[in-house]
């Protein structure tokens, strides 16, 4: 574990050179439409808004160098000619799910590619590191199911052979049991969890009940155990029953059938290191020989990172072996032998207890830092789901594996056994989203660094130090030492400075303004239009969290277009906001349904929304005064644009000042001038992303900068910022900071003085 915290940012020692024909080197700085051929070295994903295909590239070209000999918009499959060769791995969305595509499938698609990004914020998911570690070079995407098209020569291999299972056996599954419990079947027994639906997933999480989710060793283990006894049903029947040989070999026989399992989930990590310590002991039960479990667990590990060095840094690997070790350490499960039901039944649920706390103990903090969320109802539920899973669940899924894919039995005969399996499926289901409905106040949410993870985990690490180097008093103090230093690291007290922070977003708008006396506003909350994924749960809260803040006390909304709202919803639901300000208008008719839903979360936590017009008081706290200019003396202007009806703060702290505009374009500037004449700010929040529809000469005279944000997407598909703003700027020497190329961008003024920092660019000035 120390290895994992010390070298955490050092993946670099074990990445790879780019081969020269890597498709890398041919991806430009905004997302290009290629025609490319490949092969598929993973199955197809099935996910709810479509699929997700793992392409190996042989050849590509750009549409708009029609080597392929077509016009742009017509079918790959008219595409013929071969395109340069190139090499690399690449994740492709396509909105349809291509049920009859399989591993080892040649492919010929036109998609859009985009190399891998991240958001720049301190305590963002990293998808660099995360797609490095598999290999994943771009980014891909299809929306028309012509555009796909699957060749001749198709490769024969063992992956190909176990997909065919899979799908045997899934289409099986599903034709029997209903969507939901269909979808938790196909995570639990063949590894396909993108097929669970985004809050389902949601109430897994918040259940603590989302390793059921992954193929992991308690799947293995019940593989091992259901095997195990067949095999030795079987061995004690004629032919067999005389061979004292087979029945001690039984358990050798279980070590095929595991693998065969791995293989069909598709290797995951979880599943290997379950497998590697499965071999180990079956292997030990046939010679009688007990197993080590902390040897078999590090043999597991280096068996793995000898493969895949990269895995040490994923949150799998990680989860999987300290979840074990844990177990292996502090929970010793005694035999119950002489004890009658009532005392083995509160021995069970004692073990249960401790297993779940031991779990929990160790998994917590690592939760922390790589999710954000450690969810305390975890220790009950699993105590009801597990066995619920272990005992009807599974068996019942092993069976139906073994039928349908291996036995050759069709879905009529098998009707039976999955609709009884789907019934516990939905059973299960339902069990999990009465605890997460009732998990709310025991969920924390949260952030670590790394020196927080040494301090914990070195602290456990002093209790099972020798005696003969730290008596017992002293490793106990050390271990109290190391933990104050651990919670030390959530607090972070204020000094009584400003600090604006512009957040990267992507393409959308989030700023965050802690006071002077340590108190947070939140200015729009970005967003990502018409999809599932949280921009504020995974970008905006994480660096909330990162620096220290649990709490926002004011939340204001310069207009209602998605890139401006959504992020805020889980901001409205989880950091306890008083009062949020907005313009009073409705988002457009298009984003009704997602807009519906801010407005409810807002209504649900009784937040007083405020309208404002350029009346509006003055806000006034620790030093600081925000003044309102826009919208109107009566609110919104009907004949204006939203955009131009954006809420205009001006937020000036002593001797220094920062403009937010909103999206404010050329109308609404003119107005802004003609009614505020002194508009001159030291930062400004350049309106709509830098679009040349806003910061026109005369309000970028008006306003005076010596320094301005843009707050705009990484290879946006609307090019911005527009090259005339850049000029601008440029002719007033106004420094420039831009979201897309520095990060987060953090300006810290005591009202006198003016500092900045990025996270590209550590310290500017």
């Amino acid at each position: 574990m120390g290895v994992i915290l010390l070298v955490d940012s050092q993946t670099a020692l074990f990445k790879k050179p780019i081969p020269s024909d890597s498709i890398r080197h041919r991806l430009p700085q905004i997302r290009t439409a290629f025609f490319c051929e490949g092969e598929l070295f993973l199955p197809p994903e099935k996910t709810a808004e479509g699929a997700i295909l793992w392409l190996e590239l042989a050849a590509c070209k750009k549409e708009s160098e029609k080597i392929f000999g077509s016009a742009a918009g017509q079918s790959a499959a008219g595409q013929l000619a071969s395109g340069q060769p190139v090499s690399g791995r690449v994740r492709i969305f396509a909105q349809d799910f291509y049920e009859d595509l399989m591993m080892g499938d040649r492919v010929r698609l036109k998609t859009s590619l985009k190399l891998v990004r991240d958001f720049k914020n301190p305590g963002s998911f990293s998808a660099i590191r995360y797609y490095e570690a598999q290999g994943i070079d771009a980014f891909g995407s299809v929306s028309d199911p012509s555009w796909i098209v699957r060749l001749p020569g198709s490769s024969k291999n063992a992956g190909r052979w176990f997909e065919k299972i899979r799908k045997k056996v899934t289409r099986t599954m599903v034709q029997n049991t209903k969507p939901d419990a269909a979808a938790f079947l196909s995570s639990l027994l063949a590894g396909e969890r993108k097929s669970l639906s985004p809050s389902w997933e949601e109430a897994f999480r918040a259940a603590g009940v989302s390793h059921l989710l992954s193929i992991s060793g308690l799947h293995v283990a019940m593989v091992a155990l259901i095997f195990l006894f067949l095999f030795r049903i079987v061995f004690q029947f004629p032919p067999f029953y005389k061979s004292v040989f087979l029945l001690r070999a039984a358990p050798v026989f279980v070590i095929p059938v595991v693998w065969l399992y791995v293989a069909v989930a598709g290797f995951p990590v979880s599943a290997v290191r379950a497998a590697v310590m499965a071999t180990l002991f079956l292997a030990g039960q046939s010679l009688w020989r007990r197993t080590d479990l902390l040897s078999a667990l590090f043999l597991a590990a280096f068996f793995i990172l000898a493969l895949s060095p990269l895995s040490l840094f994923q949150a799998s690997f990680q989860l999987s072996f300290v979840a074990v070790l844990f177990l292996i350490l502090f929970v010793k499960l005694p035999l119950s032998q002489g004890e009658g039901a009532r005392e083995r039944g509160l021995r069970t649920l004692l073990n249960s207890l401790a297993i779940s706390c031991s779990t929990l103990l160790g998994l917590a903090p690592l939760l922390l830092y790589h999710f954000h969320m450690v969810s305390l109802m975890g220790i009950f539920a699993n105590i009801v789901i597990v066995p619920m899973v272990n005992i009807f669940i599974m068996p019942l899924g092993m069976i139906g594996w073994l039928l349908s894919g291996l036995g050759g039995f069709g879905p009529l005969t098998l009707a039976p056994l999955w609709h009884l399996t789907g019934f516990f499926a939905q059973l299960t289901l339902n069990t999990i989203g009465w605890f997460a409905s009732h998990a709310e106040k025991g969920i924390f949410y949260g952030a670590l660094s790394l020196p927080q993870l040494f301090f914990y985990y070195a602290a456990i690490a002093v209790c099972f130090l020798p005696q003969k180097l730290f008596r017992k008093k002293r490793r106990v103090a050390l271990a109290v030492g190391l933990m104050a230093i651990f919670c030390a690291g959530f607090m972070k007290p204020y000094d009584g400075k400003l600090r604006v922070h512009f957040l990267d977003v992507g393409q959308g708008d989030s700023a965050v303004i802690q006071l002077p006396n340590g108190k947070v506003w939140v200015v729009d909350g970005g967003g990502v239009k018409g999809s599932p994924w949280d921009i504020g749960r995974f970008v905006v809260a994480p660096y909330l969290w990162e620096e220290g803040i649990y709490k926002v006390d004011k939340l204001f909304l310069s207009h209602p277009h998605h890139d401006h709202y959504k992020g805020l919803q889980f901001l409205v639901e989880h950091f306890s906001p008083k009062v949020l300000f907005t313009n009073g208008d409705d988002a457009p008719e298009a984003e009704g349904e997602e807009w519906q839903k801010f407005l409810a979360a807002v209504k649900k936590k009784k937040i007083e929304v405020i309208k404002v017009t350029s009346q509006t008081r003055p806000i006034e706290e620790a030093g600081v005064v925000l003044q309102f200019f826009a919208p109107g003396p009566n609110g919104t202007l009907p004949h204006f644009d939203t955009n131009d009806n954006s809420v205009v703060m001006k937020l000036v702290y002593k001797n220094r000042a920062f403009l937010f505009p909103g999206d404010l374009m050329r109308e609404g500037e003119n107005l802004l001038l003609a009614s505020h004449p002194d508009l001159r700010a030291d930062v400004l929040k350049l309106g709509h992303h830098g679009s040349d529809t806003s910061t026109q000469p005369p309000f970028l005279n008006a306003v005076n900068p010596k320094h301005a944000v843009i707050s705009v997407g990484l290879f946006n598909e609307y090019g911005l910022p527009d090259e005339p703003v850049l000029a601008r700027l440029q002719e007033k020497e106004v420094q420039l900071f831009r979201t897309d190329q520095d990060g987060a961008i953090t300006f810290t003024t005591d009202g006198q003085t003016l500092s900045a920092a990025t996270v590209v660019r550590t310290s500017i000035w």
